[in-house]
């Protein structure tokens, strides 16, 4: 991978999907609530596998045709933008910095211990609580080991990061628990009741409404705005999440749950079955998984999401594997 010389980089290319998957679980608990599940979702939006897949391949369009790759899923192409649906993507040019910085020191301490430490320092610099800063700070460093120290270290794009969120972290934390007042004599309603679905939090206007229990999917075909000329994969007609089949069968329209996952129905087995297949490696595999297939998932209150930038099955990645492992 790039820039392996680096001694951080070369560390960092040790981990995988799981890897990664365990350094965020022990930073749960020093990260603000408000982006908690979001950085869980940034590392299964940006898969580590994918990434190796392609820059190891002698022909990555190839490789990206035979995974039937859609969307935006190099993150070469997004590094300044890729987390702009966590909270503290407002400090991402002092984070990035301050790791490209840290890179040059050679450091082999524990990767959790690396991460806080530089998210302390950030926080003293911004004036921030830590909290903020550690979530941006592991996105920071998986960004690095997938891009290299060359294209890392450039100088954040000029932007008002974090300048559409209108509210406090803590504030956005209590409107996600937060339902649609159903009216006076909402609570004797049994049916149709009616709440809000937000696909992209930092940006006013990105919601829909849905009937309770209806898929997220067939709630979302809204006509008032071309969702088609804001991503290419989302079909006329069919709202501000791509999807295809409705039938967990084509992988199209897996999000990242932001929001309370006691809000949504459990996933079901026959999504359960294919997420691995569809590429979420890491974070998946239990109930309340902030990642998800939209036309599988009903809501029953209000639910925050981010749309995944990408979709493919790179699953058939594995099939060469088990080749390889049988003929072994």
């Amino acid at each position: 991978m790039a820039d392996s010389s680096n001694q951080l980089v070369s560390y960092l290319n040790k981990f995988d999907d799981g890897g990664w998957a365990k350094i965020v679980a022990e930073l749960q608990g020093a990260i603000h609530p408000v982006d908690q599940r979001a950085t869980q979702i940034w590392f299964a939006f940006f898969p580590v596998k994918l990434n190796k897949a392609l820059t190891e391949s002698e022909d990555p369009e190839a490789t990206a045709k035979k995974l039937i790759l859609k969307g935006d899923y190099r993150l070469t192409d997004q590094v300044d933008s890729s987390a702009e649906f966590l909270y503290g993507h407002r400090y991402w040019p002092q984070v990035k910095k301050a790791v490209a910085l840290h890179a040059e020191t050679g450091m082999q301490t524990p990767l959790d211990a690396q991460i806080r430490d530089v998210a302390r320092k950030v926080a003293g610099e911004v004036n921030a609580p830590v909290s903020l800063l550690v979530g941006i700070t592991a996105v920071a460093f998986g960004t690095l080991a997938q891009v290299g120290l060359g294209v890392f270290r450039q100088p954040a794009a000029s932007g008002r990061y974090g300048s559409s969120w209108r509210k406090s972290a803590d504030q956005i934390v209590a409107d996600r628990a937060k339902d649609d007042s159903q009216g006076v004599f909402g609570f004797l309603r049994s049916v149709n009741k009616s709440f809000t679905v937000t696909y992209r939090e930092y940006e006013p206007g990105c919601s829909f409404k849905l009937i309770s229990q209806q898929d997220v999917t067939m709630a979302g075909r809204q006509y008032e705005r071309d969702y088609h000329a804001e991503d290419a994969r989302c079909m006329p007609g069919e709202g501000p999440i791509p999807v295809e089949c409705r039938a967990a069968s084509c992988g199209t329209c897996w999000v990242g749950v932001l929001s309370d996952g006691g809000k949504i129905s459990p996933p079901n087995q026959r999504e359960i079955d294919r997420w691995r297949y569809f590429g979420y490696e890491g974070f998946t595999g239990e109930a309340d998984s902030p990642i998800r297939l939209a036309c599988q998932m009903k809501a029953q209150g209000n639910v925050s999401l981010v749309v995944a930038p990408w979709n493919g099955m790179i699953g058939r990645l594995d099939e060469k594997e088990k080749a390889v492992a049988a003929a072994s």
